[in-house]
């Protein structure tokens, strides 16, 4: 039986473990009417005279450069007229939004896109785009330096593209407001916002249904008694709100105006907070202001707690956990305290967990009265845990008790209080989490051996990603040492993108042990000491890592005297006899290159 005889279901089953972009450039060169039908029937690509109806999503996101110029040449101007969602970014592939809104416009060449997923495009490249958008529904905004956004850009985005009815903007500002504008955003989800502009949306925003801020902060100035609340009614159902330090008469001043809502779900950080962990306080509230409410998520955290404040929230904490009230709407709690030194701290939350991100960063684990086992289902939506070990005792407890499990993680950051018995850690690990399911570790903060490293590694099959944040040069050195070569082989034979973002810098002979012995990394980020090293490691990555699609090489602080634009670099390629094609951006912010292959 030849390949293209398989069976269709068979054929899905192939294609399901690849991208559309990788399916098409797979089969390019293929000239086979049953494969194109089938790659045609996998993404329900239809056209008629008059609509279409298509399911082909397209993500040029950390794309090699020789992928993304197969994409804009063949893929782009076969099936533009049909593509239903379409990603560009700048992140890890320096000027890509350019180079496509050089060949191509959203208004003339994709008449039926439906969403839009940028990352990290420039202030004018967002000019360009918002103007050209005509039959989008959903855009996805994600930028470090949306500060530098044009507002006038930004007025048009919410209140002039009525097709636009699905916003995600990593900020939102006050002036992003228009006062006396029409908006027909029904779903806003925002990273970072201001409290007045929180107010200014429930108000302003009249179609909206849904509305997600994963930090919400207030100034300092704002007081309680000068806040202008809201002149219309507000329409919105689901409330997702993560906020720091906001005092709690702030938010209850709003609840009495979402008489609509269905969902809440509500993070807190505070140490002042007691008013969060308040039973009776969130009763009268659901009681009186949200009749229509079916779900209802916590998590708060108080911190620098003394006995006394324990003897005090324990009657709250106790109602939360069989008060009728909660008990009938089958709402369950876990409440964990730690101690921190002199300090204890509450981490109070409904299970199960709501949050994609678990931390236990705040100090020992105290069993109490409230300690309670906690279940696969507790935490099913973490895929990241920030994971500090304190010390051997504290590894011993969790294994005797009743510890958090973690099932679901993509991510897990390590870091350590002190040296632990890598043995231990070893069997702590495979206790808490589901080990087969990571892909990403860092590495942060101090106290990493060789041993625990290696305890770990041999336990991850699946990691492709290792990130270091902090100075780690002695544990990087040891990997490169002849008695850890059974270490330095499963690194080398799983590690796709390699992240050395500690302050300090590594010396050109690890740059050398990292193209030797890890061939198979797609990325690579660290930071060189010198002029000269820098000058030497990129072409010698380039020239021998075949696999290279990302490099990001940076400069120690006191080489910012060595100026060079991207010109210069182009030219030195050349005298280097560096053909292949690359394109590449220098941040003098941060005095690196970044290349994308």
């Amino acid at each position: 039986m030849n390949f293209e005889d398989l069976p269709s279901e068979l054929w899905f089953l192939i294609l399901s473990y690849l991208s559309p972009l990788e399916a098409f450039y797979a089969f390019n060169n293929i000239n086979n009417s049953r494969i194109q039908a089938i790659l045609t029937d996998m993404y329900v690509i239809r056209r008629d005279d008059d609509d279409y109806s298509s399911a082909l999503r397209i993500s040029l996101a950390q794309v090699p450069l020789f992928i993304y110029n197969f994409a804009v040449s063949n893929l782009l101007s076969f099936y533009s007229n049909v593509i239903h969602s379409l990603t560009l970014s700048n992140d890890r592939t320096p000027g890509q939004i350019a180079s496509f809104l050089d060949k191509y416009s959203f208004k003339y060449d994709f008449p039926y896109l439906k969403c839009l997923h940028l990352i990290e495009p420039t202030a004018n490249e967002f000019d360009l785009i918002v103007n050209d958008l005509s039959t989008v529904h959903k855009v996805v905004f994600q930028s470090k330096e949306m500060h530098l956004f044009n507002p006038n850009t930004m007025h048009k985005l919410l209140y002039s593209k009525s097709s636009i009815t699905d916003c995600h903007l990593s900020q939102f500002r006050q002036d992003f407001i228009c006062p006396s504008s029409y908006s027909c955003i029904q779903n806003l989800v925002i990273h970072s916002c201001d409290y007045l502009s929180f107010i200014t949306i429930l108000d302003q925003f009249s179609l909206l249904n849904s509305l997600s801020i994963r930090s919400l902060s207030i100034s300092p100035h704002v007081q309680l008694t000068s806040i202008h609340l809201m002149d219309h009614p507000v329409l919105v159902k689901h409330l997702k709100l993560r906020t720091i330090s906001i005092p709690f008469d702030y938010l209850q001043i709003v609840f009495p105006y979402l008489e609509n809502l269905r969902n809440f779900s509500f993070a807190i950080l505070f140490n002042e907070g007691f008013d969060y962990v308040n039973s009776d306080k969130w009763q009268m509230i659901i009681s009186n202001y949200w009749p229509l409410l079916e779900k209802f998520e916590i998590y708060s955290e108080l911190w620098h707690l003394t006995p006394f404040d324990i003897d005090e929230l324990y009657p709250q904490l106790w109602a939360f956990r069989n008060h009728s009230f909660w008990v009938e709407r089958q709402m369950q709690f876990i409440v964990d305290f730690y101690q921190d030194k002199s300090d204890f701290n509450l981490i109070f939350y409904s299970n199960p967990y709501q949050d994609e991100k678990f931390s236990n960063q705040w100090g020992y684990p105290i069993e109490t009265v409230f300690s309670s086992s906690n279940t696969k289902d507790s935490y099913r939506n973490v895929n990241h845990l920030v994971l500090t070990i304190y010390n051997n005792k504290h590894m011993k407890n969790e294994l005797g008790n009743s510890s958090h499990v973690f099932f679901t993680l993509e991510t897990l950051t390590l870091q350590f209080e002190q040296s632990v018995s890598s043995v231990l850690f070893g069997h702590f690990a495979t206790r808490i989490m589901n080990l087969n399911s990571i892909k990403h570790l860092i590495l942060n903060d101090r106290c990493h051996t060789v041993a625990t490293f290696s305890e770990l590694v041999r336990r991850l099959p699946n990691m492709t990603k290792l990130t270091i944040t902090s100075n780690q040069r002695i544990l990087i050195k040891q990997i490169f040492q002849k008695r850890n070569e059974g270490l330095r082989t499963l690194l080398g034979d799983r590690l796709l993108y390699l992240n050395l973002l500690y302050d300090g810098v590594i010396n050109y002979e690890t740059v050398q042990h990292i193209r030797f012995y890890f061939p198979k990394l797609r990325s690579f980020s660290a930071c060189l000491p010198h002029f000269e090293d820098f000058r030497d490691a990129i072409p010698a990555f380039i020239f021998d890592m075949k696999s290279l699609q990302y490099l990001r090489i940076g400069l120690e602080g006191d080489n910012d005297k060595k100026n060079f634009t991207t010109q210069d670099m182009y030219d030195w390629f050349q005298r280097h006899n560096i053909l292949q094609e690359l394109k590449l951006s220098i941040d003098t912010y941060t005095n690196s290159i970044h290349i994308w292959l």
